[in-house]
């Protein structure tokens, strides 16, 4: 049987078929999803010559009903699908039957639709040798139980294999589906080529990607926001659906910024545009073809609201991760942030700074976009000068000043800077009165239980647990270890080595055993402005013992063994030799006016790189309270409160609490 259509040959080659094979194959996909397929399966059969004998376009929707045949194949440039039309990238209006005239010259549709109880099967066949006839059969009961329909392309026109893989198609097939698999992924919607599922999440970011239903004034409306990992050719549009998944309007986000490169689409679905009428959103107001009543531009009105809050807050989750990749980048690439030393009061004020100039680049990334290193370095430097000062709320003038934030941002804001402030104070209350209860058990046992401890029990098992006492820049290497296994381990440690096999010359290097060996974390800058390896070796001795010329020989004997080594004489190197006891006898104190004029309290020798320091206990102390005495300023610390919380022991024997006090002041916390 044939079906003449009512047009001539040229009207259907000028009417603009595609003559593209990938857009062809999106039509008839189209096609098939427009007869409520779940799934569609592309594939192709080879011929001798291993190139394309058919291809094949499979679906499991409706099928075509034979009696409507005369609308759906009969009339060309109309057609009764529609329904997904403003959405595809091109609406086909009845041409998309056509389509195989990009790919094949034959096509022959095999369909199935269910009458009644019965499932009737016919065939269709369309050649491109004569456009304006279709060819179909008599339906027939079907031994197949199953809806849908399948396109078979034959004579295939300039296509190998590979143009029918997933590697050619899949950049195509996600840009114009990828949106629609994601809204049905509930009902497993699928498209597959050659047996390979298209993976949507390919194209779309399903962690940031959010659905939200919400009610107003009983109505349902389904809020389903997709953002893209690309950027897409439409503008970001929120599209309005009815219940039957026909698309009545659509309108433009305000969140167009190109600096955010934030690609997102949403797509709100509900019963409530069944009444309204390819009705255009930008305007409440007036409308094309449809006035809209004062209820429903309420409805609408609180809608748009409800998007506009929904992207905006998953912007604000897109800008934070992006505000982690671009902070990193200052730190680490542009060297642009601000340099903070290693010790804890400094790396809060790191933290301060890092959440607020993620807060800045999440109100307005244009702040920094496209800054100079030099522009951003001088921005973040200003920052962290005003975060330090009493001026650091006047940082949301000077924001206010630059870009224009709603009540809800300057709120947020604030608060950052006002919780920032608050946690850096009790992190850094926390922090000091850890230090101090420390150092408050160190001077206990030095000075008041001197008699019950020794150095390597009690002093060096403290000293070498908070080595923050002799300066933030040092990290523990090794502690109590012969000088030939410190001075072997010192690559290792230092660089990495996979295992300590340098070879010291010394005769008696066994003998010889350091109490605390402590190397630089960080490269130092020297006088004459090269970087250098900065190590300080401590020489502990017990609290009972002074230091006299013979612990200083020691010390000695110290730098003069790492002089010998090959290993460790390079002048990039930098050693500090210190001996701690609690008095120094005065043939050592005579040593200190030798080198007064250097600058450099307890510096009894020096020779090149080399350096020998003899301090007591008290210098110690005293160095590390000056060092803090801004922050214990602030801060206004009660030392005697936290000395009586400590000391409120009832341990009778003084040995004892030498033990438990030794053991309190070696705990991890608060280092």
């Amino acid at each position: 049987m044939q079906l003449s259509l009512s047009v001539k040959d040229k009207s259907i080659e000028t009417s603009g078929i595609t003559k593209d094979y990938k857009e062809a194959l999106c039509e008839f996909i189209w096609n098939s999803f427009e007869a409520n397929a779940t799934e569609v399966e592309i594939s192709y059969t080879k011929n001798e010559l291993s190139g394309i004998n058919t291809i094949s376009i499979s679906d499991n929707g409706d099928g075509i009903v034979y009696e409507d045949i005369a609308d759906t194949f009969g009339t060309f440039l109309a057609s009764k699908k529609n329904s997904l039309s403003l959405m595809k990238s091109k609406a086909n209006k009845g041409k998309g039957r056509f389509s195989f005239t990009a790919i094949a010259s034959e096509a022959t549709w095999k369909t199935v639709y269910k009458q009644g109880d019965n499932y009737l099967l016919f065939n269709i066949f369309l050649s491109n040798r004569n456009k304006n006839l279709v060819d179909y059969n008599d339906p027939k009961i079907s031994d197949e139980k199953e809806t849908g329909t399948t396109i078979t392309l034959s004579n295939i026109i300039d296509l190998l294999p590979e143009n029918i893989s997933m590697l050619h198609l899949e950049d195509t097939l996600l840009k114009e589906y990828a949106w629609f698999l994601y809204l049905n992924k509930n009902d497993d919607y699928r498209i597959i080529i050659n047996g390979e599922k298209l993976d949507y999440s390919k194209y779309i970011n399903v962690e940031l990607s959010q659905e939200k239903t919400i009610i107003i004034e009983d109505y349902s409306f389904s809020l389903n926001l997709i953002v893209w990992l690309d950027k897409i050719k439409e503008k970001y549009c929120s599209y309005y659906l009815d219940s039957s998944d026909t698309v009545k309007g659509k309108d433009t986000t305000t969140f167009n910024r190109n600096t955010m490169n934030y690609n997102h689409s949403m797509f709100v679905c509900s019963e409530f545009f069944n009444h309204l009428d390819d009705i255009s959103l930008d305007s409440i107001s007036a409308q094309t073809g449809f006035y809209l009543s004062l209820d429903d531009q309420r409805i609408i009105k609180e809608l748009k609201k409800e998007i506009h809050n929904l992207i905006q807050n998953n912007l604000r989750d897109y800008m934070s991760g992006k505000a982690d990749e671009v902070i990193n980048k200052m730190i680490n690439e542009r060297k642009t942030f601000p340099t903070f030393k290693d010790d804890k009061y400094d790396q809060l004020r790191k933290q301060d700074l890092i959440n607020v100039t993620k807060e800045l680049y999440c109100l307005d990334s244009r702040i920094f976009y496209k800054l100079k290193p030099v522009q951003e370095k001088s921005l973040l430097g200003f920052l962290n000068l005003l975060l330090d000062s009493e001026e650091r709320e006047r940082i949301l003038d000077i924001v206010e000043q630059i870009i224009e934030l709603t009540p809800e941002q300057r709120e947020d804001f604030s608060n950052v800077l006002k919780k920032t402030k608050l946690e850096n104070i009790i992190e850094t209350m926390k922090f000091i009165e850890g230090r101090y209860s420390k150092l408050d058990i160190l001077k206990k046992i030095v000075f008041d239980l001197g008699k019950f401890a020794n150095e390597r029990d009690n002093i060096q098992k403290i000293v070498e647990n908070n080595y923050w006492l002799f300066g933030e820049q040092y990290n523990l290497a090794t502690a109590d270890k012969t000088m030939a296994t410190a001075l072997k381990e010192y690559n290792y440690i230092l660089y990495g080595a996979k295992s300590p096999t340098t070879k010291l010359e010394h005769d008696d290097e066994n003998d010889r055993r350091m109490d605390i060996f402590m190397c630089n974390a960080r490269k130092v800058e020297s006088d004459s402005g090269i970087y250098i390896d900065e190590n300080i070796i401590v020489e502990l001795k017990a609290p009972r013992i002074p230091l006299s010329n013979t612990v200083y020989r020691q010390i000695e004997d110290y730098m003069l063994f790492i002089r010998k080594q090959p290993s460790f004489n390079s002048i990039r190197r930098q050693w500090k030799f210190i001996a701690v006891c609690s008095v120094i006898d005065d043939d050592v104190k005579v040593r200190y006016d030798a080198f007064k004029e250097k600058g450099k309290p307890g510096l009894v020798m020096q020779a090149d790189n080399y350096e020998i320091y003899a301090l007591t206990w008290d210098d110690v102390f005293k160095s590390f309270e000056l060092r803090h005495s801004f922050i214990l300023d602030k801060l206004k610390m009660n030392r005697e409160e936290i000395a009586k919380e400590l000391f409120n022991n009832k341990t009778q024997n003084e040995k004892q609490m030498v033990s438990e006090l030794t053991q309190k002041a070696i705990s991890r916390t608060a280092n």
